[in-house]
């Protein structure tokens, strides 16, 4: 069972309303069209029946690697394995639209208006590459308002990115503000932030009255790995506010530093190496979250020989069998052709080098790729 049918709502980025995060169709742009989608009715009839729908495949992936998904988490830690009361919004994913002030590898202009710049220069060679605008759908105040006035009920809200604390510092306050009206020592807040910016005292003055904060930093590697992966992010910088958060969750109860580790093929091999750094700097075991989308960039396009290698690699540590699994569980090697024009062309766009920077895959993607790195 998940719950996210009844009591959950994300808005995306862009405006666009799913059960939650891991849903892969649309079911509105607006609170009307999403409450009288026949899909949401049909979703939660497959839940009731005991039936696996199909646009919640992340999930049953997910849990087919062995690997916690969205569902098994949030009915562990948000719903304690019990059901939830339904009919009134518990659980909202709200980011406040897609300002960011980075332009991840992984990332696009669907969540990040930094790479919108970034995507009008790759025109010339994916000329149909989607452009999405700055979304600030939140500063309508009808629709701030429709939203305040659901979230009466709430126990937990997600606030993503874009980035959190690069927003519209006003909006955002009000909208926590708000919360305080609404039995604060229920609702758990869940931040997703790049780590780049630390939030205003203000923020942290408001946090004291709720149950817990979390603040979630995604840390895609570490050193040089990190700056490829997070451009133009600096991770000294980044270090210096991971270790303000650690302060944070030794002082305060209720304060809680999670780290995010997207798994793709940027960063597959080092892996064991990330899961030691956090380790050896106090840190959390991350949360390591499979790269789906945009496709190329998945750990499934690998070339078998190479998954195999890497697999032998990931068993040093047995909390990865899960990710060496999810590899070996699909071929989608036809995009790696795709995969290396993508690298080399922002390669170039930011001087950078994958091939400098991730030494050990590139040797494992082998002759032809590197010959097709070369010649981009």
């Amino acid at each position: 069972m998940c719950y996210h049918p009844w009591v959950g709502l994300d808005i995306s980025p862009q405006g666009e309303f799913k059960p939650c995060c891991k849903y892969r169709d649309v079911l509105g742009t607006s609170f009307e069209e999403y409450d009288a989608n026949p899909a949401l009715a049909e979703l939660r009839a497959d839940f009731q029946a005991g039936r696996k729908n199909e646009a919640c495949a992340r999930c049953w992936q997910d849990e087919d690697a062995g690997l916690p998904s969205k569902r098994t988490l949030d009915n562990e830690y948000t719903f304690k394995g019990e059901e939830p009361e339904m009919g009134h919004l518990k659980v909202l994913s709200f980011p406040f639209g897609n300002t960011c002030n980075l332009a991840c590898r992984i990332c696009s202009s669907y969540p990040s208006s930094r790479w919108g710049k970034e995507a009008k220069k790759l025109i010339p060679h994916f000329p149909d590459i989607k452009i999405w605008g700055h979304n600030k759908f939140y500063q309508d105040p009808e629709f701030m308002k429709k939203l305040k006035s659901r979230v009466r009920n709430i126990i937990h809200l997600d606030i993503p990115g874009g980035e959190p604390f690069y927003a519209d510092y006003q909006i955002h306050y009000d909208f926590i503000k708000n919360l305080l009206n609404y039995r604060p020592e229920n609702i758990s807040l869940h931040y997703t932030t790049n780590g780049t910016q630390l939030p205003d005292k203000q923020y942290q003055s408001l946090w004291r009255a709720f149950k817990q904060v979390e603040i979630q930093v995604s840390v895609d590697g570490f050193g040089p790995q990190f700056e490829y992966n997070r451009w133009p992010a600096k991770f000294q910088e980044v270090s210096h506010n991971l270790a303000v958060y650690r302060e944070l969750a030794k002082t305060r109860s209720n304060f809680k530093l999670s780290i995010s580790h997207s798994v793709s093929v940027f960063t597959l091999y080092g892996l064991p190496e990330f899961m030691s750094w956090c380790t050896n700097n106090g840190l959390p075991d991350p949360y390591l979250g499979l790269v789906s989308n945009p496709r190329h960039y998945s750990i499934t396009i690998l070339p078998r020989d190479s998954k195999v290698k890497i697999a032998k690699h990931l068993l040093q540590n047995q909390k990865l069998a899960g990710i060496a699994r999810a590899m070996m569980a699909q071929d989608d090697s036809n995009e790696l052709d795709n995969f290396i024009k993508y690298v080399k062309i922002l390669d170039t766009q930011r001087q950078q080098s994958f091939a400098e920077t991730f030494p050990e895959t590139y040797q494992l993607l082998g002759d032809q790729c590197q010959t097709l790195y070369q010649l981009y």
